[in-house]
């Protein structure tokens, strides 16, 4: 049996390995980006910036954010926890900073620590972010779909080849998440952590119901990063314009050495921007790739402020009722 330093060593080195990986992809991108702006002839030539393009995007991923938030809250409604849009929006989007920090594992562990605040238990926490990561990985491979064809001739791939293989992977995914499967699975880590995790069947169906709302958060995702890349004067087309952002958001997800996914999707956007568009001005999809990574920061960083003031209001509220029915008691 390996040893807690040995097991701590481990990690140490993979985080660290992880972070030179990621340090390494986002001077790459940098890099390419001041590059393509000197073939340009300068920065000012390659920004070509609308403004009301740029509010269209941002519109549109607000309303990504909030389908976000509301996905959250029916997993857990899945998962045998009723809890409101509120305290979905909350504990979402709280736990949104340790996904930045690196292991991948920090961001569940806030939504585990909130949501205990809010009434829900770990087992039925764990089952939600179980449901949700195969959810965001079936809504990310399924999002590829369009993007395949192109992929796979660049690469020299059969089409028909990759199609199956993403196919199976979703098969796959989904497979995991039926109840039966996923008890058994639930087993196994019982077994290795010694605790027993005992679950409600919710039924395959109502699993299922989830994978729209998946796809219509990624969609939303997608068709304002096409506003953005227009905004910026990148005429990406719809089709499969759309499918872009969420195939690279998917492959920095999967990408566990990688906090946030940062500089694993940057690269793969770029690349996947380069499959879609034939000509375009050098720099340009890296100066986006860079654009889009801080749009989407922004976003995210206005919702976890506004989580902030919301879980203090609502904490401050439940305190004075509960003081006020204390008082009520006494007299």
């Amino acid at each position: 049996m390996k040893s807690g330093k040995e097991i701590q060593l481990k990690k140490t080195l993979f985080h660290v390995i992880g972070l030179l990986l990621t340090a390494a992809a986002l001077y790459y991108l940098i890099d390419s980006f001041l590059s393509g702006a000197a073939e340009a002839g300068g920065f000012s030539n390659l920004l070509l910036f609308d403004p009301l393009l740029f509010a269209i995007s941002f519109l549109l991923m607000v309303l990504h954010l909030l389908a976000a938030a509301w996905s959250w809250m029916l997993v857990c409604s899945v998962a045998g926890a009723k809890i409101s849009f509120g305290e979905a929006f909350n504990v979402h989007f709280l736990a949104q900073v340790g996904k930045y920090i690196p292991g991948k594992v920090w961001g569940a562990v806030g939504k585990i620590g909130l949501s205990r605040k809010i009434g829900m238990s770990s087992t039925k926490t764990g089952h939600a972010l179980i449901l949700e990561t195969l959810f965001i990985v079936a809504g990310c491979l399924l999002m590829s779909l369009p993007v395949i064809p192109l992929a796979a001739r660049r690469i020299g791939l059969g089409t028909t080849i990759s199609v199956i293989i993403v196919v199976a992977s979703v098969a796959v995914v989904l497979f995991a998440a039926h109840p039966g499967a996923f008890k058994k699975l639930l087993k196994i880590v019982g077994s290795i952590t010694g605790k027993d995790f005992n679950i409600e069947d919710p039924g395959f169906a109502n699993i299922l119901k989830l994978l729209p709302v998946y796809i219509l958060v990624f969609l939303l995702q997608g068709v304002a990063f096409v506003f953005l890349s227009r905004s910026f004067g990148m005429h990406l087309p719809f089709y499969p314009g759309a499918f872009l952002l969420p195939t690279a958001v998917g492959i920095g997800f999967l990408a566990i050495f990688s906090p946030g996914g940062l500089g694993i999707r940057e690269i793969s956007l770029v690349w996947l921007i380069g499959i879609v568009m034939i000509s375009i001005e050098p720099g340009q999809a890296s100066l986006i790739s860079i654009a889009a990574r801080l749009w989407i920061t922004l976003g995210e960083a206005l919702a976890f402020l506004i989580a902030v003031v919301w879980w203090g209001a609502g904490r401050k509220e439940k305190k004075l009722i509960s003081s006020s029915l204390q008082s009520s008691g006494e007299s």
